[in-house]
């Protein structure tokens, strides 16, 4: 069955590619808007704290420090300015040795030579965001840096010198004044180019990435095992699901082998006796009554072939769709059971059967009366065929509740096993081998099912007390 293991991996394949797109979207959508959402914060800090004078931090009231424990941004940071010819004029902050002059100003000529005015230095996991200078310059007012700030000029900083989400109202020419809006979320798409002339002081505020690039990370790394645990369970899930989705069309493959097999075995047997008996015909050393003994064999395997291949083709057709082309109409079943009973009558009578009619009468469904009626002659060829001798075959026809009603055929003979109860509707199978003789190919239940279920029925075989039981239920008009 190579064909079918390839269709399983094609399913898998195809499954478990959609699967991997899918998380691949997903996750890349959580790791874009969680680090879209702490870099807005973050800026949004900065932004904040580039408008208030340098030394600001120095003499913190405690009731301001008290009032930030509950905002979300809370980023270590410090803050440079530089006048027009990129020299660091003053600095304050506490998370950075701001003694170390000289990496302070390669931090400075690093930002001074970027375009962007909010970016990132990753050697120093630290993020920076110029801003023009306020009007209150350290070198003009030396003690600024121990005065208390007003209280409309200090952002909201923690014991350690950290600034804490949006601050208060800013005095800065590029800094975005608060309103009823602030709580609406900050895209740093917002932030504009700078507006520096060229002469005038420039503040540079830098904050401390390292717990974001950390959170980041773990983001990242929670992910891809997430995904990875993800994608084992789907591949598992992938595997259990293509059996049975592949199911049917291996069942189909299955039968379609079957058939091919069963069609070859019916037709070799009489083809065989066929050709036997024409070379026996050609040979002179039989005499005419053993060369008519041949012929009649010859012309009896032919009329077996014929009713086989008959058969075959009406199993074609049924599974073409010959079904559901063949106009549907209003079909009065009970006169169409009566029909077909007193045509099998004689028949009936000649084997010394008897046949029992027991059809309710005004029963009506709609369907093809030809497929109907072929139902009808199948279930009472097989009654005549394997009715015990002098045994009585019943037909009857009657409602069942509402908007059914049951056809059923029943006939005294050997039980049937609830093994071939299953199988019987199967195609070429026939409880006992011999029946071929009978002119039974094992076909005539299969298009009985075929034609049924196309009608929106059902049919089954019951056998109890030596009566063996032939039901077809379908839906009144």
């Amino acid at each position: 069955m190579e064909m079918i293991r390839k269709l399983r991996y094609r399913f898998v394949a195809i499954t478990m590619t959609i699967v991997t797109l899918m998380l691949v979207v997903i996750f890349a959508l959580v790791l874009s808007l969680t680090h879209r959402r702490i870099y807005s914060d973050s800026v949004k800090m900065l932004q904040g704290l580039a408008g208030f004078p340098l030394g600001m931090n120095q003499n913190r009231r405690p009731e301001r420090r008290d009032r930030g424990q509950n905002m979300d941004v809370q980023l270590p940071f410090f803050r440079v300015e530089v006048d027009a010819d990129g020299n660091i004029v003053a600095k304050d902050g506490d998370y950075f040795d701001l003694t170390d002059d000289e990496s302070l100003s390669e931090l400075v000529s690093t930002v001074l030579s970027k375009e962007e005015r909010v970016g990132d230095i990753s050697d120093y996991t630290l993020r920076y965001y110029r801003s023009l200078a306020n009007t209150h310059e350290l070198n003009k007012n030396p003690n600024i840096g121990m005065q208390e700030p007003a209280p409309d000029e200090s952002p909201e900083v923690d014991e350690n010198g950290r600034a804490i989400g949006n601050t208060e109202e800013k005095k800065g020419e590029d800094v975005p004044p608060v309103s009823e809006n602030e709580d609406k979320a900050f895209e740093p798409d917002d932030v504009k180019a700078e507006n520096w002339d060229g002469k005038s002081n420039r503040v540079i505020v830098f904050a401390d990435i390292s717990s974001e690039v950390a959170t980041m990370n773990n983001l990242i790394r929670n992910c891809v095992l997430i995904g990875l645990l993800s994608f084992l369970v789907f591949l598992v899930i992938a595997i259990y699901f293509a059996r049975w989705a592949v199911k049917p069309v291996e069942d189909a493959w299955i039968q379609q082998r079957q058939f091919v097999s069963d069609a070859s075995h019916e037709l070799k047997t009489p083809l065989t006796v066929i050709l036997t008996d024409a070379e026996m015909l050609k040979s002179r050393d039989f005499d005419d009554s053993k060369k008519k003994q041949f012929a009649d064999n010859i012309y009896t395997m032919s009329m077996q072939m014929r009713g086989l291949v008959e058969s075959l083709l009406q199993l074609a057709r049924v599974d073409n769709g010959a079904i559901q082309k063949s106009p549907m109409q209003m079909v009065d079943l009970s006169q169409l059971a009566a029909n077909e009973i007193l045509t099998f009558e004689v028949l009936f009578f000649e084997k010394g059967l008897i046949l029992e009619d027991k059809v309710q009468e005004g029963i009506t469904v709609r369907g093809s009366e030809q497929h109907l009626k072929q139902v009808i002659e199948i279930l009472l060829d097989n009654a005549q065929k394997y009715s015990d001798p002098h045994g009585t075959v019943t037909v009857s026809l009657e409602k069942t509740g509402a908007h059914k009603c049951i056809l059923s055929v029943a006939d005294p003979g050997e039980a049937i096993s609830e093994e071939n109860l299953k199988n019987i509707f199967k195609r070429f199978y026939r409880i006992d081998e011999a029946r071929a003789m009978n002119h039974s190919y094992g076909l005539g239940l299969s298009i009985a099912e075929n034609i049924v279920e196309n009608h929106k029925g059902r049919i089954w075989a019951e056998s109890k007390d030596g009566i063996n039981t032939f039901k077809v239920e379908l839906a009144l008009a």
